[in-house]
Order: C-alpha cells, then structure tokens, then sequence
C-alpha cells in the first residue's frame, strides 16, 4: 500500500533498508514506554520487528512506514490492524495506532497520517467505525485522538492486558465532517493489485 499527503508518504515497511531509521522509534524508551515490551537493543532487533508488521498486511490492514518526503527519512510507524482481546482472539474491531520518533513529536505527522489512514478505512475498506487504545497518560496520543473527532469511550480493560482509555470514530461522523477538512490536504491512495 502506498498513501501521500502533502508532507508524508505510508508504505511499506522494508526491513533491510529501513532498519535503521526505524532503530530510531523502537530503540527509545520514550516511545516504547507507551507499548508492551522492551525497547529494541539492536538493528537485527528492529529488522525482525519490520519483518513482522510486513506480515501483518493483509486485505488493506497492516502496520506501515511513516516517511517524511522532505528529507526521505522514515519517522513513524503508522496501523490500522484488528484489535487483539485479551485472550488474543478477534475483538471485530479495527484499531489505528502510531508510533513517530521523539524527534518527529509535535509536527502534527501522527494526526496527517491518521487523516490518510482513516480515509483509506472508511472510503476504501467500507470500516462501520475505527477503534484507539491509550495508555490513561498518553497525552500526545490522546490529543492526536482528539483532533482526529475520536469520540473517548472510557477505560477498559479488555485489550492488551492492561487499563486503556478507548476512543472510536463511526464512519458516518467522519463523513459528515472530516471529508469536507480533508479536501484542503490532497490525500492520494495507491494500492498493488493482487
């Protein structure tokens, strides 16, 4: 999959060639603080890590690298995935998740490319509504939520094994309103045909 706006491109991860820009998200602790598990300790650490969100991406759903075109540097890791229950069997919800390098923070990235992920969601995969987890003091996260009109639903207990704060955006909410914004910031989809 490959998705544009007007500063980033989403594409696929390349474990090789992107190891190391990506050693950059997922080796600091300042990022990984807010996921489950330990930061990587290694390129081949990270390597191993790209090699399995490529995995994932299947039917329009996977975990994708954020690049900033600019300066072509990956700086992000952007999801849109099936959201695990506790027991690791399907919730039937879809959840989208990001995760920039702190030198990326603050530059909005994490709410354009959600912007293009919830477009490819709702006008491509047809999604009745897409679901965010946050640990209760991730607060640039929920602010990302928050700008992207995710309605927050409360504390749960249900996911990941741990208390998370849960946001949803209906299809029919972002159509109502969010297309119309997004028609400033050119927004290009290409996906491979199969």
């Amino acid at each position: 999959m490959r998705l544009t706006t007007e500063r980033l491109c989403i594409r696929n991860w390349r474990p090789i060639y992107d190891a190391q820009q990506a050693f950059d998200i997922y080796g600091d602790s300042r990022v990984t603080q807010w996921l489950q598990g330990n930061c990587d300790s290694s390129i081949q650490q990270t390597q191993e890590r790209l090699q399995r969100y490529c995995e994932r991406c299947a039917d329009g759903l996977g975990v994708w690298a954020v690049v900033e075109k600019a300066i072509d540097r990956t700086i992000g890791s952007i999801l849109l995935i099936s959201l695990p229950k506790n027991d690791k069997t399907a919730s039937g919800k879809i959840e989208i998740g990001w995760h920039f390098r702190p030198a990326s923070w603050g530059y909005g990235y994490a709410t354009e490319a959600a912007n293009a992920l919830l477009q490819h969601g709702f006008q491509t995969l047809h999604l009745p509504a897409i679901y965010g987890v946050t640990t209760p003091d991730n607060i640039r996260s929920q602010r990302v939520m928050a700008r992207l009109r995710m309605q927050n639903l409360g504390f749960t207990d249900d996911y990941y094994d741990r208390t998370l704060q849960l946001f949803s955006l209906a299809a029919e909410d972002y159509s109502s309103g969010q297309l119309a914004s997004m028609a400033d910031s050119t927004v290009s989809i290409s996906v491979p045909l199969t």
